[in-house]
């Protein structure tokens, strides 16, 4: 696993790193007191229905920022992967894939926010 990662020109740098518990990376670019955070882990499951174990992934990006009230807020986002040791390589790359092309579109996630609100 990569120590220090970046995304949208936020350079996350590896706080922690546990085998059983997952990872944090964090940036404080912004201050000390807005982070932006990176956190993954992951679990072994059994699916209820068809018996077949995997492992699901789980990343959180949070972005935390001050209000005109001095209040702390956090905004965000999470992603689950499930993957069942039966996939292919191929299988969890396309749905990736189309999971990031989803989210890349910015018309699809305003309109999921604004059906949503």
């Amino acid at each position: 696993m990569n120590a220090d990662l970046t995304f949208n020109s936020i350079a996350f740098k590896k706080a922690w790193d546990d085998p059983d518990k997952g990872s944090l990376r964090t940036s404080i670019t912004r201050g000390i007191n807005t982070p932006d955070n990176l956190t993954v882990k992951h679990i072994d499951y059994v699916d209820s229905a068809t018996k077949v174990a995997g492992q699901r992934f789980t990343g959180r990006v949070d972005r935390v920022d001050i209000d005109a009230n001095v209040n702390e807020i956090v905004t965000s986002a999470y992603f689950v992967i499930a993957v069942p040791k039966t996939a292919t390589q191929a299988q969890v790359d396309s749905v990736v894939a189309t999971f990031k092309a989803a989210v890349a579109d910015a018309n699809f996630v305003a309109d999921v926010l604004a059906g949503q609100l």
